[in-house]
C-alpha cells in the first residue's frame, strides 16, 4: 500500500512538473515558427473557428477534491463583419459526479462606437453546474482613436438548488498598440439571504490577431453565499484569488495551438493547479 501510494505521488509531482514544462516548450518553440499570415498583408480572412481542448486541475486536499478534468468543444461563425456567433459545449468529471454544458452566444457591433457580447449556458443537474446562466455586456468605445472602452455588464445565475446570483461589473479596457489592458470591478448578491462580495479582475495581453497572443490574469475578491444545507443556514464569505498565463499561437494561415496554466487558492478551502491545451482550426 505505502509503495503504491509512492508511486503515485511521484506521478502526480511528474504531471505537475511535465505538463507546465511542455507547456512553456511550446510558447517557445511556436514562437519560433511566426504565422504566414503575419507576413502576408492579403492572408485571408476567415469566417469559421473550430477549437478543441482538454483541461485538468489537481486539487489539495486531494483526498477530499480529487482531480477535475474537462474537454471542451467550441465553432464560432462570424457571419457578417459586424456580427459573430459562436456554440460551446463542455463534459466535466469531477468526484461529484460527470457534467455537461451547453453554452451559445454573439458579438454584434452597433454602432462604430458601440457593441454587446450575449450568452446564455445551461448545465446537467449536478451540484457545481448552473441550471441556466445569462451574461451580457455593454461595450463603449472613447477616445482617439476608440481605443478605450468602458465595459457595463449584468450575469444571472440560477442553480439546481435554492441558490441564484446576480452580478453587476464595470470596467476598462484600454488598446495601446500591440498590448490590451483591462480592469474590471465585479459585484456579486447571492440569494437567498442577499449575500454581498466583490471581486477584481487585472488582465494584461500582448499579441496580434493571426499571429500571437500571450495574456496574464490576475482576479481576487471574496466568494460568498448563504449556506442553507446547515441545520441553521450562515453566511459563507471566503477570500480567493486566481493566477492565470495563457498563450495563443498561430502555425500557419488558419491553424494554431493554444494552452494555459492557473493557480486557484480558495481560504481555508482547497488550492488548484491547473492546465490546459487546445488546438484550433480556421476556414
Amino acid at each position: 500500500m505505502t509503495t503504491m501510494r509512492g508511486r503515485k505521488l511521484r506521478l502526480r509531482k511528474f504531471c505537475l512538473f511535465f505538463f507546465p514544462l511542455c507547456f512553456i516548450g511550446c510558447v517557445l518553440a511556436s514562437a519560433c515558427f511566426p504565422s504566414a499570415a503575419a507576413d502576408d498583408p492579403a492572408a485571408p480572412e476567415f469566417k469559421n473557428r473550430i477549437e478543441l481542448s482538454g483541461s485538468y486541475e489537481y486539487l489539495s486536499p486531494n483526498g477530499d477534491y480529487g482531480n477535475w478534468g474537462t474537454f471542451t468543444a467550441a465553432f464560432y461563425r462570424k457571419e457578417r463583419p459586424d456580427f459573430t456567433w459562436f456554440a460551446q459545449i463542455q463534459t466535466y468529471t469531477r468526484p461529484e459526479g460527470t457534467g455537461l454544458l451547453g453554452n451559445v452566444g454573439a458579438y454584434k457591433d452597433w454602432t462604430p462606437a458601440f457593441y454587446t457580447y450575449t450568452s446564455v449556458a445551461a448545465g446537467t443537474d449536478v451540484e457545481y453546474l448552473p441550471q441556466i446562466r445569462v451574461d451580457h455586456d455593454f461595450n463603449f468605445k472613447f477616445g482617439p482613436d476608440k481605443k478605450f472602452v468602458w465595459i457595463l455588464g449584468g450575469t444571472y445565475i440560477g442553480y439546481y438548488d435554492v441558490h441564484r446570483d446576480y452580478i453587476l461589473s464595470t470596467g476598462l479596457m484600454a488598446y495601446l498598440g500591440d498590448w490590451v489592458a483591462e480592469y474590471r470591478i465585479f459585484r456579486n448578491l447571492s440569494s437567498p439571504g442577499w449575500v454581498e462580495s466583490y471581486s477584481h479582475l487585472f488582465s494584461l495581453a500582448y499579441g496580434q490577431e493571426g499571429r500571437h497572443w500571450t495574456t496574464a490574469n490576475f482576479s481576487f475578491g471574496k466568494q460568498a453565499y448563504l449556506a442553507t444545507s446547515l441545520a441553521e443556514p450562515e453566511a459563507v464569505s471566503k477570500n480567493s484569488y486566481l493566477v492565470s498565463l495563457n498563450h495563443r499561437q498561430w502555425l500557419a494561415k488558419n491553424y494554431g495551438v493554444f494552452g494555459e496554466l492557473s493557480y486557484f487558492d480558495l481560504q481555508s478551502t482547497y488550492k488548484k493547479g491547473g492546465f490546459l491545451f487546445g488546438g484550433f482550426w480556421e476556414f
